[in-house]
């Protein structure tokens, strides 16, 4: 919305620039959270919008908290399954990927293990000259619980954790292929959250099974790693919220997100936001506006 849209003599438009280097206060979350306090309140706002995000994207898709670094395997007659932690944390191609996790295997079994994927169908392939079997749940039970993204395996495009090869008597070696591609992009957008003083619930996200979280806003994330994602709302998707009456913003405590509800872990890297307010300039029509939040 434009200042020449509205009537200037009971509304003023005005953008407030946001930005964390600047913050009166950091949250314990390496960045994904903070506060900052105007120069003064804001007072008699009417509607809140937000302009643009500037957000790098520095979050690792491969972490020790999200349980995707390692797998168990058991080869052979051997009754145990071992133990493999083929990946350090960050962000992997999936060349990297694929190479990371059959160097692990050749270093704990020998060079007839393999771990592939195909660059026309993006699937992956594990093969071995014995028989094999592979448990990719994850380790941290609250990934583990997750109907998607349950551990490794579903990175690489398997679909059930518990995979046992199978004999292939072309290659003479069995083999475990995963019936989705491989996946190492990251969000594809965040949830920002914002309290000014109060939650500001603008998006609704659905959760697994039934559970559901409220944002101010969702972010659509368009490029790649470590590149600045640049939100100024050119999806034309909805970021604004109207008052029932007009309130006073004392300051804003910001939120980032990930689909799963959980703060973004941000590595202390800075981020900026644009916030455009509405305020109500006239007495009268605040006061009409006021008598009718009243009814």
């Amino acid at each position: 919305m434009e200042q020449n849209t509205v009537d200037s003599s009971k509304y003023k438009i005005s953008l407030t620039s946001l930005d964390s280097r600047f913050a009166d206060y950091k949250g314990g979350n390496n960045g994904s959270e903070w506060r900052m306090i105007p120069p003064q309140p804001l007072k008699n706002i009417m509607r809140i919008r937000m302009a643009s995000a500037e957000i790098p994207l520095v979050e690792q898709t491969f972490t020790r908290e999200k349980g995707n670094l390692s797998f168990y395997m058991k080869v052979g007659t051997s009754p145990n399954f071992t133990r493999l932690e083929p990946l350090v944390p960050g962000n992997y191609s999936a060349t990297a990927l694929v190479s990371a996790i059959q160097k692990a295997l050749q270093i704990q079994y020998s060079t007839n293990y393999t771990c592939t994927v195909e660059s026309v169908t993006g699937m992956v392939t594990f093969t071995s000259p014995v028989a094999f079997k592979i448990d990719f749940l994850s380790e941290v039970a609250e990934s583990a619980d997750q109907p998607t993204n349950w551990g490794l395996g579903y990175y690489l495009g398997f679909r059930k954790p518990m995979q046992e090869a199978q004999y292939d008597r072309i290659i003479d070696a069995w083999f475990i292929r995963g019936s989705s591609v491989i996946n190492v992009q990251p969000n594809p957008y965040y949830l920002l959250s914002l309290k000014c003083p109060d939650d500001i619930q603008n998006v609704t996200h659905r959760l697994a099974v039934g559970n559901y979280l409220n944002a101010f806003a969702k972010v659509v994330l368009k490029d790649n790693y470590y590149s600045i994602q640049f939100d100024d709302n050119s999806n034309l998707m909805r970021k604004e919220y109207t008052f029932l009456a007009p309130v006073t913003i004392p300051f804003f405590h910001f939120s980032l997100l990930d689909p799963y509800g959980r703060p973004v872990n941000m590595f202390d890297t800075d981020w900026s936001v644009t916030i455009e307010v509405t305020e109500v300039v006239n007495s009268k029509t605040y006061g009409m506006i006021s008598q009718t939040y009243q009814r």
